[in-house]
């Protein structure tokens, strides 16, 4: 399995493109109140809106078949889900196929 760190920055809305496997994603992160929700396109097809983002779990659980890989947060200093300020330092999102 390999594993890529997927750049972010620690603001609390973002919206950008990258390739993840020979996929063209764009991301969009949206932060609400203590929580920060993701929507994702998939080689221009809308596969995901409004996924809660929570440390440790597979943020594409659906679509599986129009997506190849996992995303997931990491906390690298406990487990507490994923908040705009400490990321890509505290919470790190990867990309795992």
């Amino acid at each position: 399995m390999t594993k890529q760190i997927i750049p972010l920055d620690p603001i609390p809305n973002q919206i950008f493109n990258i390739d993840l496997g020979g996929q063209q994603c764009t991301f969009e992160f949206i932060s609400r109140g203590v929580f920060m929700y993701m929507n994702l396109t998939v080689d221009g097809v809308n596969l995901i809106n409004g996924q809660i983002c929570l440390s440790g779990v597979n943020l594409v659980q659906y679509n599986k078949n129009k997506f190849t890989g996992s995303i997931y947060f990491e906390d690298t200093q406990g487990n507490l889900d994923p908040l705009y300020y400490g990321l890509n330092d505290r919470w790190v999102l990867y990309y795992e196929v």
